[in-house]
């Protein structure tokens, strides 16, 4: 049996332009994403609201909403969006603030784009199969 392939769409919100850019290209060209950025946090909320992307992809020190923020705002999203922390604070405090605020994932820049392409495809195979790892029904009588 196939499982279809649900479209991928991310959404990265970071305020460093060269950063975002990087992010977005590797996960269009690479894995072949649909990928939108959003330079501050404010920005990033409304494109989610608007577009409702499978995946948010979030720096932590954003202007006009922090990271945490977004995050808080965008766990409640029906479906709601795998939740990526992408950020330059290494440390166990910010990282449960991070867990706390509805982030799924916490990476530490430079960030592997691969890391975050595995984390997304790890995600969507779960997504698209959810009860995969759950024994097999019985056969009918």
């Amino acid at each position: 049996m196939t499982i279809p392939t649900l479209p991928v769409s991310v959404l990265v919100v970071e305020d460093n332009m060269d950063t975002a850019d990087s992010i977005a290209r590797f996960l269009r060209v690479a894995a072949g994403f649909e990928v939108k950025v959003a330079y501050d946090g404010a920005a990033g909320v409304k494109t989610a609201l608007a577009e409702r992307p499978t995946v948010v992809v979030c720096d932590i020190s954003l202007p006009r909403l922090n990271g945490l923020q977004v995050a808080g705002q965008l766990s409640d999203l029906k479906p709601r969006p795998l939740l990526v922390a992408v950020t330059a604070y290494d440390g166990a405090y910010t990282e449960e603030l991070a867990y706390a605020a509805g982030f799924d994932h916490y990476i530490v820049k430079p960030a592997d784009p691969f890391a975050l392409e595995s984390i997304i495809n790890d995600y969507m195979r779960q997504v698209q199969s959810p009860g995969l790892d759950a024994a097999p029904p019985p056969p009918a009588a």
